[in-house]
């Protein structure tokens, strides 16, 4: 089904930063919500912001095949009602700021989100220390939680508490896992391969730019680290793909949530002429965009799905923010069918995230572009694009 050992061989070195949707694309605590993207913390019920998540697939989340990776499934008797107290709630924290209006607070929103649905107590803890990262999970046992989230890979450290006495009758869940902690019966991990979906997205870039002769990209993210350099050259790959002749300008600011930086780096970019934009980030993308709108320069957008945001225009959405693998598995827990134990592989052209979209600003150009993303699906899934050769090439 997919190339599970070899990647779990790589996930000590750090190209598998990159490789998976990790913690450490967006930590800190200084950004604010973004205007205009897809929200639920006000715990308000009306269309699904993680409907994209729960469409029909190819196929089906499951626990990858590899004994590395591999756990003996269960699902808890009583589930959601875990500790059998009458009532359900759950608990999350992350290391990074829930007010990021994307990749973190994706997490606190899908949490919020299943709460306001099935009537939970829900309480969410950002900025955790990693230092804390096993007493903050310790104290939402204190406080009766059926289910410990653990939104990202940095607090991984946290799910030895489910085998403290406290937790017995807690589910833990961890973000961002991929194999590491090694897993076992007492939680369930997700993960994902980032170089895929950075590839698909250069593809689609490249059809964009080809069929509007454009000739220069813009790639921009924060931290000049491999997981966002890996990221940024495989994107470049993509692109190149499409269209041989192209040039894609990677800047890196340094900053993995400053939005002036990121909007200094775009106009840096804008400066040398660039006619398509993708900036991977967080918290300054509907900053960026807005600057990009405003010159006709056409954007990517990522990790949350942008084409219904009111603040800014996207031609294409590249999905992967956390909330997004969780709010199903949240669906699966309130009807009693979430598996403890195991890990669970999301694969780009199987199951419904992580995806890449086009949006409808993308006009008359969708259709090229929704082929070519499928076609690209296609290869990577078996086998005749490898995103890792192309990232270390």
């Amino acid at each position: 089904m997919m190339r599970n050992h070899r990647l779990a061989a790589l996930c000590a070195s750090a190209v598998v930063l990159a490789l998976t949707v990790t913690a450490c694309g967006l930590s800190g605590g200084k950004s604010g919500a973004t205007s205009g993207s897809p929200s639920v913390s006000s715990g308000a019920q009306g269309a699904d912001p993680f409907a994209v998540a729960k469409g029909p697939s190819v196929g089906s989340p499951g626990p990858a095949t590899a004994p590395e990776w591999e756990g003996k499934t269960s699902i808890p008797a009583g589930q959601p009602d875990m500790n059998k107290d009458g009532k359900v709630s759950i608990g999350v924290i992350t290391s990074g700021d829930t007010n990021d209006g994307t990749y973190y607070q994706s997490v606190a929103d899908a949490a919020q989100y299943a709460g306001t649905k099935y009537g939970w107590k829900v309480s969410v803890q950002g900025l955790v220390p990693l230092t804390q990262a096993l007493s903050a999970a310790e104290n939402l046992c204190r406080q009766r939680v059926d289910m410990v989230i653990i939104g990202d890979a940095q607090l991984a450290q946290a799910v030895n508490a489910a085998k403290e006495p406290i937790c017995k009758d807690t589910f833990f869940y961890l973000q961002g896992g991929y194999g590491s902690p090694k897993q076992d019966a007492t939680f369930t991990q997700s993960y994902d391969v980032g170089l895929s979906y950075a590839y698909v997205a250069g593809v689609a870039t490249g059809v964009y730019m080809k069929n509007k002769n454009i000739k220069k990209a813009g790639f921009i993210a924060g931290l000049a680290a491999p997981f966002n350099t890996t990221i940024g050259a495989v994107f470049k790959k993509g692109v190149l793909s499409q269209v041989p002749d192209a040039t894609v300008v990677e800047t890196y600011t340094g900053d993995q949530i400053d939005v002036g930086k990121a909007v200094e780096a775009f106009a840096a970019q804008q400066s040398q002429g660039i006619g398509l934009v993708y900036p991977y980030f967080g918290a300054p993308t509907v900053a960026i965009a807005k600057k990009a709108n405003a010159a006709n320069i056409p954007v990517i957008g990522s990790p949350i799905d942008f084409c219904g945001s009111t603040s800014a225009s996207f031609i294409a959405s590249v999905i992967f923010a956390p909330g997004y693998y969780l709010a199903p598995l949240l669906d699966d827990f309130a009807n009693g069918k979430l598996p403890l134990g195991g890990t669970r592989n999301w694969r780009l052209g199987v199951d419904p995230v992580p995806a890449v979209h086009t949006c409808s600003s993308a006009g008359s150009d969708g259709a090229a572009i929704d082929a070519a993303i499928k076609q690209a699906q296609s290869e990577i899934n078996n086998g005749t694009i490898d995103p890792l050769k192309l990232a270390t090439g």
